[in-house]
Protein backbone atom coordinates (compact mmCIF):
# COMPACT_ATOMS: atom_id res chain seq x y z
CA UNK A 1 0.00 0.00 0.00
CA UNK A 2 1.24 3.49 -0.76
CA UNK A 3 2.63 5.70 1.96
CA UNK A 4 0.61 8.87 2.39
CA UNK A 5 1.76 12.10 3.98
CA UNK A 6 -0.51 15.13 4.12
CA UNK A 7 0.96 18.58 4.77
CA UNK A 8 0.19 22.17 3.99
CA UNK A 9 1.62 23.46 0.75
CA UNK A 10 4.00 26.27 1.69
CA UNK A 11 3.55 28.44 -1.39
CA UNK A 12 2.33 31.97 -0.70
CA UNK A 13 -0.26 31.78 -3.48
CA UNK A 14 -1.64 28.36 -2.55
CA UNK A 15 -3.64 27.78 0.62
CA UNK A 16 -4.97 24.26 0.10
CA UNK A 17 -3.65 20.84 1.07
CA UNK A 18 -0.91 18.88 -0.60
CA UNK A 19 -0.71 15.10 -0.41
CA UNK A 20 2.31 13.03 -1.34
CA UNK A 21 1.59 9.55 -2.63
CA UNK A 22 4.33 7.04 -3.36
CA UNK A 23 3.45 5.16 -6.55
CA UNK A 24 2.47 1.54 -6.23
CA UNK A 25 3.52 -0.95 -8.88
CA UNK A 26 0.13 -1.96 -10.19
CA UNK A 27 -1.69 -5.24 -9.91
CA UNK A 28 -2.78 -6.36 -13.36
CA UNK A 29 -6.15 -8.04 -13.30
CA UNK A 30 -6.57 -7.54 -9.56
CA UNK A 31 -8.31 -5.03 -7.36
CA UNK A 32 -7.25 -1.46 -7.99
CA UNK A 33 -5.48 0.31 -5.14
CA UNK A 34 -7.35 3.59 -4.84
CA UNK A 35 -7.90 6.26 -2.23
CA UNK A 36 -10.90 8.48 -1.89
CA UNK A 37 -10.22 12.20 -2.01
CA UNK A 38 -11.85 12.49 1.41
CA UNK A 39 -9.38 9.96 2.79
CA UNK A 40 -6.55 12.02 1.33
CA UNK A 41 -8.04 15.15 2.88
CA UNK A 42 -8.85 16.77 -0.46
CA UNK A 43 -12.11 18.21 -1.73
CA UNK A 44 -11.16 17.73 -5.38
CA UNK A 45 -8.19 16.67 -7.46
CA UNK A 46 -6.80 19.97 -8.64
CA UNK A 47 -3.31 19.49 -10.01
CA UNK A 48 -0.22 17.37 -10.11
CA UNK A 49 3.16 18.85 -9.25
CA UNK A 50 5.51 17.44 -11.87
CA UNK A 51 9.24 18.11 -12.25
CA UNK A 52 10.47 21.55 -13.19
CA UNK A 53 13.87 20.11 -14.08
CA UNK A 54 13.00 16.52 -14.92
CA UNK A 55 16.50 15.62 -16.11
CA UNK A 56 18.37 17.09 -13.13
CA UNK A 57 19.68 14.29 -10.87
CA UNK A 58 18.59 16.09 -7.68
CA UNK A 59 15.04 16.65 -8.93
CA UNK A 60 12.54 14.88 -6.69
CA UNK A 61 10.54 13.95 -9.77
CA UNK A 62 13.34 13.13 -12.18
CA UNK A 63 12.36 10.82 -14.98
CA UNK A 64 13.72 7.31 -14.79
CA UNK A 65 14.45 5.45 -18.00
CA UNK A 66 12.09 2.54 -18.45
CA UNK A 67 9.48 3.71 -15.94
CA UNK A 68 6.38 5.79 -16.27
CA UNK A 69 4.26 7.06 -13.40
CA UNK A 70 0.55 7.31 -14.09
CA UNK A 71 -2.33 8.90 -12.26
CA UNK A 72 -5.73 7.29 -12.50
CA UNK A 73 -8.91 8.94 -11.28
CA UNK A 74 -12.48 7.71 -11.17
CA UNK A 75 -15.84 9.29 -10.48
CA UNK A 76 -16.83 6.16 -8.53
CA UNK A 77 -14.71 3.56 -6.80
CA UNK A 78 -13.75 0.85 -9.30
CA UNK A 79 -14.45 -2.78 -8.48
CA UNK A 80 -11.31 -3.92 -10.28
CA UNK A 81 -8.67 -2.84 -12.77
CA UNK A 82 -10.13 -0.71 -15.57
CA UNK A 83 -10.17 -2.42 -18.95
CA UNK A 84 -10.38 0.63 -21.19
CA UNK A 85 -7.19 2.59 -21.72
CA UNK A 86 -8.94 5.97 -21.47
CA UNK A 87 -9.81 5.13 -17.87
CA UNK A 88 -6.21 4.62 -16.87
CA UNK A 89 -5.33 8.30 -16.63
CA UNK A 90 -2.20 9.88 -18.01
CA UNK A 91 1.43 10.00 -17.01
CA UNK A 92 2.65 13.04 -15.12
CA UNK A 93 5.17 13.69 -17.90
CA UNK A 94 2.24 14.79 -20.06
CA UNK A 95 1.33 17.63 -17.71
CA UNK A 96 3.03 20.94 -17.16
CA UNK A 97 4.97 21.61 -13.94
CA UNK A 98 1.80 22.59 -12.11
CA UNK A 99 -1.33 21.91 -14.11
CA UNK A 100 -4.61 23.70 -13.53
CA UNK A 101 -6.35 20.33 -13.42
CA UNK A 102 -6.31 16.83 -14.83
CA UNK A 103 -8.38 17.73 -17.83
CA UNK A 104 -11.98 16.55 -17.98
CA UNK A 105 -11.35 14.09 -15.12
CA UNK A 106 -10.76 16.71 -12.44
CA UNK A 107 -14.31 17.94 -12.01
CA UNK A 108 -15.74 14.46 -11.51
CA UNK A 109 -12.90 12.76 -9.67
CA UNK A 110 -13.71 11.03 -6.41
CA UNK A 111 -10.95 8.41 -6.24
CA UNK A 112 -7.29 8.55 -7.21
CA UNK A 113 -4.54 6.03 -7.79
CA UNK A 114 -0.86 6.68 -8.54
CA UNK A 115 0.98 3.75 -10.04
CA UNK A 116 4.02 2.79 -12.09
CA UNK A 117 4.77 0.40 -14.90
CA UNK A 118 7.40 0.00 -17.56
CA UNK A 119 7.51 2.75 -20.13
CA UNK A 120 6.65 0.76 -23.26
CA UNK A 121 4.23 -1.69 -21.66
CA UNK A 122 0.64 -2.23 -22.62
CA UNK A 123 -1.79 -1.53 -19.81
CA UNK A 124 -2.10 -4.45 -17.38
CA UNK A 125 1.32 -5.86 -18.32
CA UNK A 126 5.00 -5.50 -17.50
CA UNK A 127 4.30 -4.02 -14.10
CA UNK A 128 7.27 -3.07 -11.97
CA UNK A 129 8.50 -5.47 -9.32
CA UNK A 130 10.34 -4.99 -6.06
CA UNK A 131 10.15 -2.14 -3.59
CA UNK A 132 9.33 1.28 -4.99
CA UNK A 133 12.33 3.53 -4.48
CA UNK A 134 11.05 6.38 -6.63
CA UNK A 135 10.01 9.65 -4.97
CA UNK A 136 6.38 10.35 -4.38
CA UNK A 137 4.01 12.24 -6.65
CA UNK A 138 2.54 15.39 -5.15
CA UNK A 139 -1.17 15.96 -5.64
CA UNK A 140 -2.46 19.44 -4.94
CA UNK A 141 -6.03 20.21 -4.01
Amino acid sequence: MSDLAARLYDSAYYQGHVVSVNPDRGDGGGDAVVYSLAYLGLRRLGSVQAPVEAAHPSSAFRQTIGRVTLITVWATKPEAWATQSDEHGMSWQQYSADTADLGAWAARSKYVRVWQQTEDAAFDSSLLTGECSEPSITILE
